[in-house]
């Protein structure tokens, strides 16, 4: 472990938090989040998604916390409202071994509450998009993306509570503009210029002196905690003992699944340091 520690040295300085963010993807939910923190990038990305080509977003929270005195918190990833009254939600999820739909459950029923919380009638509900995104093809359905709809069973006709949930990987290429999103969520290349305003605020992010701040905020908000900084030391250490890779390593470890991408993008990151690669 002693021969570790000058790389977490090193993560304190500014360009190593800098180069860790850099090689973060979209799939990495800390990422995500301050990417699509921006109305233009979070509007392209939700008009995509929803297949509503005049959506206009009007607010955005990202990370947005929705506390409760007895049970847990939840912590929506992307939580956005737009010109018609219209909410949406996208929540990245890793994890394989989660009941899926019951998470979906989860977050719809918990911005339900909010919303009746914040003075709002049943009866008004507004529309909600819960649009959940994930690296692999979760439901092994084989398709990039899908929405479930609701019907009486014996009728046939649709039910509308008003809120609709979209499904959508990274896995499948259906040659769409869904799997051209997906695939580039997946490479967050900053040089790719092919996908608009959200091309444009990665290369900003990645590139451009001004979106360093922006990345050292994403890497600070990552290792503030010595619990954190705990996991990443435990990981590179396992890979050193066992000769393993970073995603065996942390699978072996059962790292939360959402924050993979992002302790990859250290690893990765530590693993280049010139000042470690003597330890390692």
């Amino acid at each position: 472990m002693a021969g570790i520690k000058p790389a977490f040295f090193e993560f304190s300085t500014r360009e190593a938090q800098i180069a860790a963010a850099r090689e973060m993807n979209l799939f990495s939910n800390v990422f995500m989040s301050v990417a699509l923190d921006d109305i233009p990038t979070c509007e392209y990305v939700l008009r995509i998604l929803t297949k509503i080509p005049d959506l206009k977003i009007i607010e955005i929270r990202k990370q947005y916390h929705i506390a409760h005195l007895v049970s847990r918190d939840v912590i929506l990833d992307i939580y956005a409202r737009d010109s018609e009254g219209r909410f949406y939600n996208i929540e990245i999820q890793r994890s394989d071994a989660i009941d899926h739909p019951r998470r979906v459950r989860l977050y719809r029923s918990e911005i339900d509450s909010e919303l009746l919380r914040k003075g709002t009638d049943v009866d008004e509900l507004p529309e909600l998009y819960v649009i959940y995104v994930s690296e692999t093809d979760i439901f092994g359905s084989g398709l990039a993306w899908d929405i479930v709809e609701q019907k009486f069973k014996r009728a046939g006709t649709d039910y509308d509570d008003g809120c609709h949930i979209i499904y959508a990987n990274a896995e499948v290429d259906e040659g769409d503009q869904i799997s051209g999103l997906m695939s580039y969520f997946k490479s967050a290349d900053p040089d790719d210029m092919n996908h608009g305003v959200l091309s444009q605020r990665l290369h900003f992010m990645k590139r451009e002196a001004g979106g360093e701040e922006i990345l050292c905020k994403i890497s600070e908000g990552f290792i503030k905690e010595g619990k954190r900084e705990g996991k990443l030391e435990v990981i590179l250490s396992v890979m050193k003992k066992q000769n393993w890779d970073a995603d065996r390593t942390m699978e072996f470890l059962d790292i939360e699944r959402e924050d993979r991408p992002t302790y990859a993008a250290f690893v990765k990151t530590a693993l280049g340091n010139a000042a470690f690669a003597g330890a390692f």
